[in-house]
């Protein structure tokens, strides 16, 4: 029998990476294999629609074609089903599409789709939302909110909000509860790591899995002016966790606020959300089916 497939795509992202998106996906499916739809997504929320119809309709795969933002709707929809998530990247950063190893070329990201390998992967929760990549709080999310908020797209444009950010941005004392633990903890920034980066192939936490039913924590201190050039350095081979302004726990359920219970920035898979007071995070294991390379 063949297997039911939705693609659903941003209009925005993937006509402007792959042009006639929809030629190629007629040219490269598995026709033998698949009986698949093509639907685009027209407001913010609606990929999630989609993908939550898909799921009562016993849709096999739904495949996201879009950035990270596209991904996190459609997979939001996908938790604890039977429906898998298989991604075609046409992001920015494209954190996630980069951690599963699947390319970032349309006619190789099918292929994948061809094969039909299926594993699963850990999900976080954090207060109302899923995270499938990593969550933020501080200075990355901060960059992320400009950069989200900026006319310009791509790495020049979410540089200059790195660079801004980085002489303005104070940092936080937060109190952090997790596992049972609590302890206090100034940081520049926190990364909430399911898998091991933020995108452009950039991990924050490089030895992050997203099998293990844990989620890693990760506390920066702002780098010192004379210190800013190792401590980028070490982030672009994949050496973030040998800086010394780097230090990391790994976890099932934290829950953090500010200590003097300032608002928090906070994205999700490099989207900005309204800021916080509070956040909860726990990890769903296996909880998310996916088509991509073999993970184990």
């Amino acid at each position: 029998m063949k297997k039911r497939i939705l693609f659903i795509i941003n209009p925005i992202a993937g006509k402007k990476r792959f042009g006639n998106i929809e030629d190629n996906i007629n040219c490269n499916i598995n026709k033998l294999g698949f009986d698949y739809s093509i639907l685009y997504s027209q407001y913010k929320g609606h990929t999630f629609e989609l993908s939550k119809e898909a799921v009562n309709q016993n849709f096999d795969v739904v495949v996201a074609v879009g950035g990270d933002g596209t991904i996190n709707e459609v997979a939001s929809a996908l938790v604890n089903s039977d429906t898998a998530l298989a991604i075609i990247p046409s992001g920015s950063g494209n954190g996630l599409a980069y951690h599963l190893r699947i390319p970032i070329n349309l006619k190789k990201s099918i292929q994948i789709i061809n094969d039909f390998h299926l594993d699963k992967i850990d999900v976080c929760q954090l207060n109302q939302f899923f995270v499938f990549s990593v969550a933020g709080i501080g200075y990355d999310a901060k960059v992320a909110f400009d950069f989200n908020h900026g006319k310009g797209r791509g790495m020049d444009s979410y540089f200059k909000a790195i660079l801004k950010n980085y002489f303005t941005f104070q940092s936080e004392k937060y109190i952090v509860e997790y596992d049972g633990e609590k302890m206090e903890k100034s940081a520049f920034f926190i990364t909430f790591a399911n898998s091991s980066q933020w995108g452009y192939n950039v991990k924050v936490a490089p030895h992050a899995s997203i099998q293990d039913g844990l989620f890693d924590v990760c506390f920066c201190t702002k780098p010192e002016t004379f210190t800013l050039s190792p401590f980028v350095i070490k982030l672009l081979t994949d050496r973030i966790d040998e800086s010394r302004e780097m230090q990391y726990l790994q976890c099932k359920h934290l829950t953090i606020k500010t200590k003097n219970n300032n608002p928090i920035y906070l994205h999700i898979d490099g989207d900005t959300v309204d800021p916080v007071t509070e956040i909860t995070i726990q990890i769903i294991p296996m909880a998310l089916n996916v088509l991509t390379e073999r993970l184990i």
